[in-house]
C-alpha cells in the first residue's frame, strides 16, 4: 500500500469516527459508570468465550477496526454458532507511516483491549448503522476478563450491583451473595448462571430487576 493511500485511510477513519460515535448509542461515548441493569438493558449481544484471534485494519471507506472472534462458551443472546466476530473502531495499536509519523488510527482511550488465549464475557451494542462496528457497552464495563474463575470488568467491578432493585425471590442465594459485591471480581459462573436467567426470563423488561433511582 502506498504511503499516501495510508495518509488517506487514515484521514478518512478520523473523519468516521466520528459517524461511528454519533451511530452508536451515547452511552457509548460518555464513559458513566454502569450497573448490571444497564448491560442487560443496552446490550444486543452479550456472549462468553475465548479469544480466538484479533486483528486489524481499514475497511473499504478507511475506518480502521479491530476485529476479535471467540469461540463461544456461553452464548447468553445475540450469539449464533460457535464463532461470534465483532469489529470496533481504531487499530489494535496506532501505526507510525515510513517517514515516522504516527498515524493516529489506534482504538480511542478507554476501549477495551484484546488478546488472544483471553477469556472473556462480552456485553455488545447494536451494531453501528453506518459502520457496522460494535462498541463494549459502557466501553471497560463492556468486558469482563475472566481468569481463576472470576470474572472483572475494566474498573474492577466498582458499581456493577449498586442501585440495583431486584424483586423478591428472583434471585438465588449465590446470586444474592454476588449483588452484594460493592468492588472487585466475582465468580465467573454464577454471573453468567445469572445472566443467562435474567436474559431467558425477561428480567429487565418484566421489571423483575431494575436501576433503583429511576
Amino acid at each position: 500500500m502506498s504511503l499516501n493511500r495510508v495518509r488517506r485511510r487514515g484521514l478518512a477513519g478520523l473523519v468516521f469516527l466520528g459517524a461511528a460515535i454519533l451511530a452508536a448509542p451515547s452511552e457509548a461515548t460518555s464513559v458513566r459508570q454502569m450497573n448490571v441493569v444497564d448491560l442487560l438493558e443496552h446490550s444486543a449481544t452479550i456472549v462468553a468465550g475465548n479469544v480466538e484471534k484479533v486483528s486489524d485494519g481499514f475497511d473499504a471507506n478507511g475506518v480502521p477496526y479491530t476485529e476479535v472472534t471467540l469461540k463461544v462458551t456461553d452464548p447468553i443472546r445475540g450469539a449464533q454458532g460457535d464463532h461470534h466476530t465483532f469489529r470496533q473502531y481504531g487499530l489494535t495499536t496506532a501505526r507510525k507511516e515510513r517517514d515516522g509519523r504516527i498515524l493516529m488510527a489506534g482504538a480511542p482511550e478507554g476501549w477495551p483491549t484484546w488478546h488472544v488465549g483471553e477469556t472473556a464475557v462480552v456485553f455488545l451494542y447494536p451494531k453501528a448503522k453506518q459502520t457496522g462496528l460494535q462498541t463494549t457497552v459502557g466501553l471497560g464495563y463492556g468486558k469482563m476478563s475472566v481468569g481463576n474463575g472470576r470474572a472483572l470488568n475494566g474498573y474492577d467491578n466498582e458499581g456493577l450491583f449498586r442501585n440495583v432493585k431486584v424483586k423478591s425471590g428472583v434471585l438465588t442465594e449465590e446470586e444474592r451473595a454476588m449483588f452484594t459485591t460493592v468492588k472487585g471480581p466475582v465468580d465467573a459462573e454464577a454471573l453468567r448462571g445469572m445472566l443467562r436467567r435474567a436474559v431467558a426470563e425477561k428480567w429487565v423488561e418484566s421489571g423483575r430487576i431494575s436501576n433503583a433511582k429511576r
